[in-house]
């Protein structure tokens, strides 16, 4: 195993031969990158240091508007970030990606969860058109442990 490992999970109106012809386009894509410790000689257990999450909402621009999170801890809840929209002065949030939290918080959120079967990432957000939001809930990718020696640090 190298010392990164990446998966993508998708969701909403996803095509892989191109978008609607009009808003809304299509929904998310969640690309995850695990970090794992070096490999040492002799060999130990490797660890997972970290998941780069990159979320990108297709909901309102094709080319995605995208936002980005480490997850560095397990069983902590990270929120998403709604970057600015720098193309307006002063900077807004970007309404463009329509990433939120659910039962009335403002962010959505993202943790790693780490089980004796692997690192699982658990989702709890709600994104789309304010008239029809979808709520996405629960597990959605996992990373395995080598050999089961992959420990999370923290």
């Amino acid at each position: 195993m190298e010392n990164v490992e990446e998966s993508t999970w998708y969701t909403g109106d996803w095509r892989f031969d191109g978008n609607n012809l009009q808003a809304p386009y299509n929904g998310l894509k969640i690309v995850a990158t695990a970090n794992y410790s070096e490999k040492t000689n002799p060999p130990t257990a490797r660890k997972l240091v970290s998941v780069d999450l990159e979320v990108v909402d297709y909901t309102y621009n094709p080319n995605g508007v995208s936002s980005s999170l480490q997850l560095t801890k397990s069983a902590v809840w990270y929120p998403i970030p709604i970057l600015p929209d720098t193309t307006v002065s002063p900077p807004e949030p970007n309404m463009q990606f329509t990433v939120v939290g659910v039962g009335g918080n403002p962010l959505g959120h993202i943790r790693l969860d780490d089980t004796p079967r692997g690192s699982f990432v658990n989702i709890q957000f709600s994104y789309g058109p304010t008239s029809r939001k979808r709520e996405e809930i629960g597990y959605i990718m996992r990373f395995p442990n080598q050999d089961d020696t992959i420990q999370v640090e923290g």
